[in-house]
């Protein structure tokens, strides 16, 4: 007869015991260099590419999908980790405002990764083409646009797969144990004002940042200076300031010798 796992727990001896505590404890201290190790590396990485230069919405999506998978075991050093992506992200998003990138703001901020469009009698959806109106896409599905518009909204429905990745940041940190209140306000705080400039800008008639520089060149010493206040300051502290938590709180969990962050 097979004994349950309850019955054979009550039944082992002293040693058997203490030697299952040792074999616990042992796994749960390699679960946690390895996780040590990937949080390691992965803020390396980051570390090496927190430049204006080198981050873009393929990079930062990388990453971002490489954390989704991650399975953590040290739940406050993986948090700290999310929250310097979500830095980095709101950096490159900033970035591209000051300097008129309408399409790479609204990517990070707005426009869904991945949309499906399903279409009435269709087994398959069809995946939306980012960057196209549906009513283009689906141009040939009748004779003008407004028929094309009608056409859509009766014989389709939207399902968003893949939200921007700022908003899918944002959800992730919002359940956070260990992001604080104040953190998450400020990040959202900063993606509005992101939002904001770009909307500016936009409305003001720049195509690019060369058309801004020039009309900063010819403005008033007023103007330039209101202008100027509008644009965004690209602050590395937080994303400075978590590297250091996460530096602390891996040495505090497990000494780790070889463990470290260096500033970007």
């Amino acid at each position: 007869m097979v004994r349950d796992s309850q019955t054979a727990a009550l039944e082992e001896t002293p040693m058997e015991r203490a030697l299952s505590g040792v074999l616990w404890q042992s796994r749960t201290e390699d679960n946690v260099k390895l996780d040590l190790m990937f949080l390691h590396e992965f803020n390396q990485d980051l570390d090496r590419n927190a430049h204006l230069s080198r981050l873009n919405e393929q990079y930062l999506g990388q990453r971002m999908e490489e954390l989704d998978r991650h399975s953590p075991v040290c739940q406050e050093a993986h948090e700290y980790t999310r929250a310097r992506l979500h830095e980095l992200l709101l950096l490159c998003a900033a970035n591209y405002a000051n300097n008129c990138e309408y399409q790479a703001v609204g990517d990070l901020m707005f426009n869904p990764r991945l949309t499906l469009v399903h279409v009435r009698g269709r087994h398959k959806p069809v995946v939306k083409e980012r960057h196209t109106p549906l009513s283009e896409q689906f141009a040939d599905r009748a004779g003008t646009h407004r028929e094309v518009v009608t056409w859509l909204r009766e014989e389709t429905t939207l399902e968003i797969k893949e939200k921007p990745l700022i908003p899918h940041s944002y959800e992730i940190l919002e359940n956070a144990e260990f992001v604080s209140g104040s953190n998450l306000n400020s990040g959202r705080e900063r993606a509005v004002q992101i939002a904001g400039l770009s909307a500016f800008l936009s409305c003001k008639g720049f195509e690019d940042r060369m058309e801004l520089d020039e009309w900063l060149r010819s403005a008033s010493p007023t103007d330039r200076a209101m202008m100027e206040s509008r644009l965004l300051p690209l602050d590395w502290s937080m994303f400075r300031e978590f590297g250091a938590l996460i530096k602390s709180q891996a040495h505090s969990t497990f000494r780790h010798p070889s463990f470290s962050l260096s500033p970007p």
